[in-house]
């Protein structure tokens, strides 16, 4: 099954709970999440080096409308008792739902940067991709009609475009991150997780 959207969750975690949090979210979280029909795979990443949020998650999604389909409602509104005790410990949450505009089905890679842009330059980034057809970018629009989720307080989602720059190395990350910044020519917004670079920690499937 093809993606055409993506969602990227971010969040801190009080550092008493680190290693509770590492075995329930790689052990049960999001092997949970991929039991949803239309989630097709997820990579975990920490960032490099230190910098807010600590860790990210991008999960595929066959399209925008499972995160409003009965089966993600029930898991992200229904916690089981082992989420409900791990909520509390999460600081700084962050969630951006996209959809898809380019390099939908492209690869994870071991590095991540994520660049989070004004929605006036999601146009221009999109041409651009068009041309350069690049395997290793994925380019959003973020989808404030995908639902909201309980820890988050059901905030509306900004309108942004969300750049997503794979790489096998960190300097290849940032390089790549500098080259779509100047393509665009898009001013890179100073917001929670744009700009890091992120390492993969784990990958599902």
């Amino acid at each position: 099954m093809t993606s055409s959207a993506f969602l990227v969750f971010a969040n801190d975690v009080d550092p008493a709970r680190r290693e509770a949090y590492e075995r329930w979210h790689g052990g049960h979280h999001v092997p949970q999440r991929l039991t949803v029909p239309g989630i097709l795979r997820a990579t975990r990443y920490q960032a490099v080096g230190g910098g807010s949020p600590d860790y990210l998650t991008v999960y595929d999604l066959a399209n925008i409308a499972v995160l409003n389909s009965p089966a993600y409602r029930r898991l992200a509104e229904q916690p089981d008792a082992v989420t409900r005790a791990m909520r509390p410990s999460l600081r700084n949450p962050l969630r951006l739902a996209c959809r898809a505009l380019a390099g939908a089905a492209c690869a994870h890679g071991g590095f991540l940067v994520m660049l989070r842009m004004p929605i006036a330059s999601v146009t221009r980034a999109a041409e651009w991709l068009a041309t350069e057809k690049s395997a290793t970018i994925r380019l959003g629009r973020t989808a404030p009609d995908a639902g909201g989720h309980p820890i988050m307080g059901q905030a509306a989602m900004p309108e942004e475009a969300v750049a997503l720059i794979f790489a096998d190395d960190p300097e290849d990350a940032q390089a790549r991150a500098e080259t779509v910044r100047d393509a665009v020519q898009a001013e890179i917004r100073q917001a929670p997780g744009s700009g890091l670079i992120y390492e993969r920690i784990e990958s599902f499937p």
